[in-house]
């Protein structure tokens, strides 16, 4: 006989497969893994994303406890998703894990993979494309109290034919609060100087840190410091061929100083950002 546990885990399952069609796998790592998916009310294309359970957590606009990936992505869609966020659907609860099912565009491909078909780097044009979506982005989960503190190429789909991108992956994030961060989150080479002088950063001086070197590493082909330590972090080179104005949003993205950085508005109103592509 089944027990208690068996039985909760056999009716949860039910519940996703009774919406779900369960597909190929996509991709998996330390998260969990995630499948192609199809919605049987309508056959749209989803993606399932089936993720192992830490603690839920209670988070602002939510009267239960939710798995914190799943909080913070309600709160960056309510009241309304955002054109460059990943919706998220639906989501079901499992005793050790949970089911996510989101928006999958198609055709698309994750920023760094598309990278590296182009040869490992994008035009200038294709970069200002890029961040000034993902600036709108990140300014959209401020503004809806979420930091996502994991921006790198790897969490950024771009579809292929329109170049749309979507910010994916909530797994690092946290509620948005006006004091440092002290917890370790996210990829280190995306990690601000401040974090490795003093072990915490600020959520909106670190975020302006991750989209710099996010810039930098899409148009140069590898990232501006290949060690943590102060003494280089302070040191920006460039490659030949770019122009004045590149170099000017990555250098201002990448002060050493987070005070001395610009907010994510005054960045969006960079030079660079408003040439036509």
């Amino acid at each position: 006989m089944p027990s208690a546990t068996e039985v909760c885990l056999l009716f949860v399952l039910a519940r996703v497969d009774k919406f779900y069609i369960k597909g190929e796998l996509l991709g998996q790592g330390g998260f969990g893994a995630v499948y192609a998916g199809t919605r049987k009310s309508d056959g749209l294309s989803v993606a399932l994303k089936y993720v192992r359970k830490y603690k839920d957590v209670k988070l602002p606009g939510n009267k239960e406890p939710l798995p914190k990936e799943v909080g913070l992505i309600k709160m960056v869609n309510n009241p309304s998703p955002h054109p460059n966020i990943l919706e998220l659907y639906d989501w079901f609860d499992r005793p050790a894990s949970y089911v996510m099912a989101m928006e999958r565009p198609n055709p698309c491909q994750d920023l760094f993979d598309y990278c590296q078909e182009q040869g490992g780097t994008v035009n200038e044009d294709e970069a200002r494309s890029v961040t000034r979506q993902l600036l709108g982005a990140l300014q959209h989960c401020h503004d809806r109290g979420v930091v996502h503190r994991d921006v790198k190429p790897e969490n950024i789909l771009i579809q292929t034919d329109t170049k749309q991108i979507k910010l994916i992956d909530f797994g690092c994030g946290d509620p948005l609060k006006d004091t440092p961060y002290t917890n370790f989150a996210g990829t280190e080479y995306y990690l601000p100087l401040e974090w490795f002088e003093k072990e915490k950063f600020l959520a909106g001086p670190g975020t302006v840190w991750s989209v710099g070197v996010m810039m930098y590493n899409i148009v140069c082909g590898h990232f501006p410091f290949t060690t943590f330590t102060s003494k280089e972090m302070r040191q920006l080179e460039f490659r030949a061929g770019l122009s004045n104005g590149f170099k000017d949003i990555v250098g201002c993205c990448l002060r050493p100083r987070a005070e001395d950085r610009p907010t994510l508005e005054q960045l969006q109103q960079h030079p660079w950002l408003r040439q036509s592509s």
